[in-house]
C-alpha cells in the first residue's frame, strides 16, 4: 500500500495533452473529486484544491510544479504530508501520446476503513480511483478540439464522470499493486 501507478493512451498529440492537463482551469474535468483549483498567493507552485469525496466536501493545501519541457507534473498535499504524485505525458506514434500517472498516498485510518467497506480493501480501491482519473483524463483531452475548460460548467457529480471501463485495456495500472 502506498505507491500506485498507471497508464492510459490518448489520441492527441503529446504537445496538446500536456497542455490540456497543465491548465489548472481544466483540472476539475478530470479529476473526479475536484471542484475548484487555485494559485494561491504570490509562489507560482502553492494551490488550493476543493472537492468532495464519498459525499464529504474537502480543502487542500498544496503545491504544484510543472515543467513543459518534459511534459512532466509534480504535486504534494501540506496534508497528508506524505501524498504527493507526478504525471508525465510520452510521445506515442501517428500523433498519439500517453499519459503517465504516479500517486504515492497512504490513508488516514477513517479512509481507509471506508475504502475497505466500498471496495474490500484499500489498494483495490486505489486502482479503481486510478483507472477512473485516467479514463477522465483521456475522456478530457479528447474531447472535441477547441473545446476550453473556460466555456463549459464544470460543476458535476461524481457519477456524472466518464467511467474508464469503455476504454478497455488502454487503461492499464501497474499489476504488482
Amino acid at each position: 500500500m502506498g505507491d500506485y501507478t498507471g497508464r492510459i493512451e490518448i489520441g492527441r498529440p503529446a504537445q496538446e495533452v500536456f497542455a490540456s492537463l497543465a491548465d489548472i482551469r481544466n483540472m476539475p474535468r478530470y479529476l473526479p473529486s475536484v471542484r475548484h483549483v487555485r494559485q494561491e498567493g504570490q509562489a507560482q507552485d502553492r494551490v488550493v484544491m476543493e472537492g468532495e469525496a464519498d459525499g464529504r466536501g474537502w480543502r487542500a493545501e498544496g503545491w504544484l510544479r510543472m515543467d513543459a519541457e518534459t511534459r512532466r507534473m509534480e504535486w504534494g498535499a501540506d496534508d497528508p504530508p506524505g501524498y504527493r504524485g507526478a504525471l508525465r505525458v510520452e510521445h506515442g506514434p501517428r500523433d498519439r501520446s500517453e499519459v503517465h500517472l504516479q500517486l504515492h498516498l497512504t490513508p488516514g485510518p477513517e479512509v481507509a476503513r471506508r475504502m475497505q467497506a466500498h471496495h474490500g480493501n484499500v489498494d483495490h480501491a486505489m486502482r479503481v480511483a486510478m483507472e477512473r482519473t485516467l479514463g477522465s483524463i483521456k475522456a478530457c483531452c479528447e474531447g472535441a478540439p477547441g473545446e476550453a475548460a473556460a466555456d463549459k460548467d464544470t460543476t458535476r457529480s461524481a457519477d456524472d464522470l466518464p467511467d474508464s471501463r469503455p476504454f478497455g485495456s488502454s487503461a492499464t495500472l501497474n499489476p504488482d499493486i
